[in-house]
Order: C-alpha cells, then sequence, then structure tokens
C-alpha cells in the first residue's frame, strides 16, 4: 500500500483508499507453526518460506550420519504459480475490485487449533501474501526380518520336521 492512504492498481493509478479498522470479538490460537503469520490489522506484504528436513532414525542421529537439504530435489524445483486468473484469449490478468460501504472489518470469536508452516491468518486488508512450505520426510528404519511360513502354497500348514 502506498502512504497517505493510496493503492497502486496495475495500471499505476491511484485511488482513493479508505482506511480500515479491524474488530476481533475474541482469537483462540493453540498453535502456530514455524514461519508463520496472525495479524490483526493491515498487512501490505507476506513473504513466508520454509524448507525442512523431518528425520525419524531407529538409530541416533549423532552416529547415522547427516541428511542435507541438496540430496533431495524439492528444494531446488521453481516455485508452480497460480493462473486461474488468466484468460486465454486475454493475457492480461483479471483484478478484483471491491468497494466496502463500511470502513470496519468485524470478526466474531476464532478459535484455531493450528497454522501450520508458512501459513497466514490474516484480519485486515493484505496486498500481497505468499506461502511456500517445502518438507521432505524421511523415515530410516531397519526392515524386519522375513519369518518362514508354516503354510504351503495351497494354505495348508506344512509338517514341520526335527
Amino acid at each position: 500500500m502506498a502512504m497517505g492512504g493510496q493503492r497502486m492498481n496495475p495500471k499505476d493509478q491511484p485511488e482513493d483508499f479508505p482506511v480500515r479498522t479491524s474488530e476481533v470479538g475474541g482469537i483462540y490460537v493453540n498453535t502456530v507453526g514455524t514461519a508463520s503469520v496472525v495479524q490483526i490489522g493491515d498487512r501490505a506484504e507476506v513473504n513466508a518460506s520454509l524448507r525442512a528436513l523431518a528425520v525419524q532414525r531407529a538409530s541416533d542421529h549423532l552416529i547415522s550420519g547427516n541428511v542435507y537439504f541438496e540430496s533431495y530435489d524439492i528444494f531446488d524445483r521453481d516455485t508452480p504459480t497460480l493462473k486461474t486468473l488468466i484468460n486465454e484469449q486475454d493475457p492480461e490478468p483479471d483484478y478484483v475490485r471491491t468497494t466496502n460501504c463500511l470502513p470496519t472489518i468485524s470478526v466474531g470469536c476464532i478459535e484455531i487449533i493450528a497454522i501450520s508452516s508458512a501459513a497466514l491468518l490474516l484480519i485486515g486488508n493484505g496486498l500481497k501474501m505468499k506461502g511456500e512450505a517445502r518438507v521432505k520426510h524421511v523415515r530410516q528404519f531397519a526392515s524386519p526380518s522375513p519369518v518362514p511360513t508354516i503354510y504351503d502354497d495351497a494354505g495348508r500348514m506344512k509338517k514341520l520336521e526335527g
């Protein structure tokens, strides 16, 4: 948002932007994950990003060796883009314009169990929001040894010798 209560539209033409007030009756958030934001009020830009390796092992991490981000291509891939507002005949994106008769954003009570990684809870105006979480789960457990069967191919119990 530009200074002086004005917002620039895509054609760089200023338009009047009234001051907005955010009112919240009550809010309870149990958990906010890494790189997440909870904000009551206006926010011009959010760029939340999280890269994580979640490693589960049967043995101690100190003796099992290290795990590196470079080993997994998920962390090097380009960020996918959302192109739902692009019309095939008109390559210019469509913009949503709203008129708010009341300058107040009023919310009742909110109860949230968890806000996950690189997520946003915003009660107010938001101009530019981006959230990206890339998590690779690695599980390293020894495979159980196969148990010899006591049944034959027809499902009958074999005679145990010895």
